[in-house]
C-alpha cells in the first residue's frame, strides 16, 4: 500500500495554487480558474481518467463514475474545491503560494476541502492502477460552488435522481477526529455528522415617520429594532433533544465506565441535566441542542442627524429538526412582542433527515476509521453549519460527513481563516483513509 509522498505533495501544492475563490455572483469567479482546476484533475491522476466517465455538470461541476462489478448499491465520495476569499491581514505567507514550512503546507482551502479532494482522487487513482476496481459504481462529485450555496451540487444529484441512482454510501466533508472528543467522554473521538441543522434568514422591518435628529421620539425605529434584538437574545428557543443528539449519547454509552453507561444510553435520563447544561456551558454545546438565532444585519440611514424612515434588522437561524422556516417566522413575531415590526422569510432550508447508523454502512465506516486512526471512539453528531451533502439527502438514507483528518481547536479555527495549513502527515493519513475505504466500496 505504498504511497508516492511526493507525488501528492506536488499534486496538492498545485490545487492550493489555483484561486478557485467562489462568490454568490457568477460574473465575479475567475472561471478560468475553475476550469483549470476540472483539467488537473483529468490531466494528474491517469488512472482516474482511463477507468472513468467524466462529466462537467455546471457551473462548476465535475463528476467521475468508476463502474464496478454491480450498480445496486453505487457509493458517492464528494468534495469541494472552491474557497472563501483570503484577504491578507494575518497571513504570514502567500494564501495561494502552497508554501512548507515546518512540516505544513499553507494555503486557502487546504483544510476546506483541497485537502479531502486531494487526498480522494490520490487513494482511488492510487487503488485502480493496482488493479482494484469497485464493487459497486464509484462516484467522485466535486463542486466550485459549496462556500456561497451554489447550484451545482444540486445539479449533480438532479442528474443522478433522474438516471436512477441511489447510493448507498456518501461520504462528505463534516466533522473529524478531535482530541475533545465528544461530549462526556474526555477523550479523542471521530466526530461523524448524520444530519444537518436547517438554515433560514429573516428580515425585521420597521417604518416610522422620518424627521431630523435633534427632536427624536422617546423610541426611534432603529430602537425598536435594538429591543427587538434584545428579546430574541433573552428568549432563547428551549433546548431540546433531537434524535442525532440522543444517538450520539447513545454511541458514548459505549465508550464510558460501565457504571455511566445506563445514563449515557437513555438519554432522556440526563435531559433534564443536559437543557440545564446548555445555558452555562459554550456556544457550541448550545448550539447542539437548541434552534439559535443571530442578528447579523443592522439597517438604517447613514447620515448622523436624520431619523431614519425605515430600519432593518437581518436574522440568520438554525434550526433543530422538527423545525420549518416557516414556522420559525411564526415563533420569531411572537418572540418581539412588537406588532409593528414586520418579519419576512427571505430564504431558508429545512434540517437534513437524519442518516441511518444501525446498518452496514454505519459499521463499515466505523471499521475505516478506527484502522486508520487506532481504534478511536466512532460517534454521530449534528452538524451545525451546512455542507453540499445535504443534496443528497434526496436520493439516499446513508449520507455522513466526515473529515478524515485530525483537528486541534487551533487549527479548525484557521479555517476562513488566516494561515489555513495542513501538516504533511496529516495529509498522508487522509490519503491512507481513502485508500483503506476504496476496499470496502
Amino acid at each position: 500500500m505504498k504511497l508516492d509522498s511526493r507525488k501528492i505533495i506536488d499534486d496538492f501544492r498545485a490545487m492550493i495554487r489555483l484561486k478557485t475563490v467562489s462568490s454568490e455572483d457568477l460574473k465575479k469567479m475567475d472561471m478560468e480558474e475553475f476550469a483549470s482546476f476540472r483539467r488537473l484533475l483529468i490531466d494528474r491522476f491517469p488512472a482516474i481518467r482511463e477507468y472513468s466517465e467524466i462529466r462537467e455538470i455546471p457551473p462548476t461541476g465535475i463528476l467521475f463514475k468508476i463502474r464496478g462489478e454491480s450498480s445496486e448499491r453505487p457509493s458517492v465520495l464528494m468534495a469541494h474545491y472552491d474557497v472563501v476569499p483570503a484577504g491578507q491581514e494575518g497571513w504570514t505567507c502567500d494564501p495561494f503560494g502552497a508554501e512548507i514550512r515546518d512540516g505544513r503546507i499553507y494555503g486557502r482551502g487546504t483544510l476546506d476541502t483541497k485537502g479531502t479532494l486531494c487526498a480522494i482522487m490520490e487513494a482511488v487513482d492510487h487503488a485502480l492502477s493496482e488493479g482494484w476496481r469497485p464493487k459497486n459504481d464509484l462516484y467522485l462529485s466535486f463542486g466550485g460552488e459549496e462556500e456561497v450555496s451554489g447550484e451545482t451540487t444540486w445539479n449533480i444529484v438532479d442528474t443522478l435522481y433522474r438516471e436512477g441512482v441511489r447510493p448507498a454510501f456518501v461520504l462528505d466533508e463534516g466533522g473529524a477526529v478531535i482530541p475533545e472528543g465528544l461530549p462526556g467522554l474526555r477523550k479523542k473521538a471521530a466526530m461523524v455528522g448524520i444530519a444537518e441543522k436547517g438554515t433560514a434568514n429573516y428580515m425585521l422591518t420597521i417604518k416610522s415617520k422620518s424627521g431630523h435628529a435633534s427632536t427624536p421620539p422617546r423610541h426611534t425605529a432603529i430602537g425598536k429594532l435594538a429591543k427587538a434584538a434584545v428579546r430574541l437574545e433573552e428568549n432563547p428557543f428551549p433546548a431540546r433533544l433531537s434524535t442525532p443528539v440522543r444517538l450520539m449519547f447513545r454511541e458514548i454509552s459505549k465508550e464510558v465506565p460501565f457504571y455511566e453507561r445506563p445514563a449515557f444510553a437513555h438519554a432522556g435520563m440526563l435531559a433534564p441535566a443536559i437543557k440545564a447544561a446548555a445555558t452555562v456551558m459554550g456556544s457550541s454545546f448550545n448550539a447542539m441542542v437548541r434552534t439559535t438565532t443571530a442578528v447579523v444585519i443592522f439597517e438604517g440611514r447613514s447620515a448622523f442627524n436624520v431619523l431614519p424612515d425605515r430600519a432593518a434588522m437581518g436574522v440568520n437561524v438554525r434550526m433543530l429538526e422538527g423545525d420549518t422556516p416557516e414556522s420559525i417566522c411564526g415563533e420569531l413575531k411572537r418572540k418581539v412582542q412588537d406588532p409593528s415590526i414586520e418579519v419576512a422569510l427571505i430564504a431558508g432550508t429545512p434540517p437534513t433527515p437524519v442518516s441511518e447508523i444501525d446498518c452496514e454502512e454505519w459499521e463499515m465506516l466505523k471499521r475505516v476509521i478506527r484502522r486508520t486512526f487506532k481504534d478511536i471512539p466512532v460517534g454521530p453528531y449534528q452538524l451545525n453549519g451546512g455542507t453540499d451533502s445535504r443534496y443528497y439527502s434526496r436520493i439516499s438514507n446513508h449520507v455522513y460527513k466526515f473529515t478524515p483528518m485530525e483537528m486541534s481547536a487551533e487549527e479548525r479555527g484557521t479555517v476562513h481563516g488566516a494561515n489555513e495549513s495542513i501538516s504533511i502527515r496529516n495529509l498522508l493519513k487522509t490519503v491512507m483513509f481513502y485508500k483503506i475505504l476504496t476496499e470496502e466500496l
